[in-house]
């Protein structure tokens, strides 16, 4: 087994999260995704997520880069020097002060997420400056149960995620699951495992959200930002002039393109992708789920 350790530990700095996103999830085709879902633009955005994905996009656009924990942003600072800003703090927080044309909250940053007051904070400091696009993903409440387990495996090595229970919110908007997990990692030099929480989301009830709050936006739901991940994207790409904003109810007006809700948009079949290969000719295969 691998040594336990608490989660206020995870992220102060014990364990190189560079290593593990690198291992299984991608940290340059995350980045493509980002930059394909900015539709090609070259203006500047606040991200929140992998440093390496922030560092590759950094070739692309301007980027800042937040993270709420000093020894990820120290790491960043040392390892991506391309990164024009870097600031740590909480994102919807800072978001408020950075006048940034797009911003992109992605890696599942949303799973810390668990009040009325974040997301309300959260719109209230994207609506302080003119964006153009918001991306932001979510774990996905339908893709996992209680009981279920997620296997990762490549060449640099294997993880584990393990589902034991899921307790739903009360009178919290947008409405959410905690699901409490059990994790663990173990690479040729790293080996670590923690119990944690993290946040749970279904795609309906955050498209409504998001229409809610946004009404200047279009709202949609898409396929995750990660290879084979149980999460969601929500982006908001603001409407073009002469288009109708979304009624309170979150039905489009007379103008507005129909999106896909979260009720009528597939669940990608993330279980039973095949083998791919990853950066540096690394062959990585997809997560697997099971029930235990």
């Amino acid at each position: 087994m691998p040594p336990r350790a608490m989660s206020s530990e995870i992220y102060s700095g014990a364990i190189d999260w560079d290593k593990v996103y690198r291992a299984f999830h991608y940290p340059s085709r995350v980045a493509e995704r980002i930059l394909a879902d900015l539709n090609g633009s070259a203006d500047s955005v606040v991200f929140s997520g992998f440093a390496e994905t922030a560092a590759f996009l950094a070739d692309k656009l301007p980027v800042t880069f937040v993270d709420d924990s000093p020894s990820v942003t120290a790491r960043a600072r040392e390892r991506y020097p391309k990164l024009g800003e870097v600031l740590t703090g909480d994102v919807t927080q800072l978001l408020a002060l950075l006048p940034a044309t797009n911003v992109a909250i992605t890696c599942r940053i949303s799973a810390y997420w668990n009040s009325t007051e974040q997301f309300q904070r959260l719109a209230n400091s994207v609506l302080a400056f003119t964006r153009e696009r918001i991306l932001i993903d979510f774990f996905d409440r339908d893709l996992v149960e209680s009981g279920h387990s997620i296997a990762f495996t490549s060449v640099d090595g294997t993880g584990k995620w393990r589902f034991r229970d899921f307790k739903e919110s009360v009178g919290v908007t947008p409405p959410f699951s905690t699901a409490t997990l059990t994790v663990s990692y173990s690479l040729s030099d790293l080996n670590v495992g923690y119990e944690d929480h993290r946040s749970f989301f279904r795609r309906g009830a955050l498209q409504q959200w998001g229409r809610s709050m946004f009404r200047e936006y279009d709202v949609e739901v898409g396929t995750s930002l990660l290879d084979s991940d149980p999460s969601f994207l929500l982006k908001l790409v603001r409407k073009k002039a002469g288009s109708q904003p979304h009624a309170a109810d979150g039905t489009p007006g007379a103008n507005s393109v129909p999106q896909e809700t979260g009720s009528d948009l597939p669940c990608p079949d993330w279980p039973s992708v095949g083998r791919r290969r990853g950066r540096g000719g690394h062959a990585h295969a997809p997560p697997h789920v099971q029930d235990e």
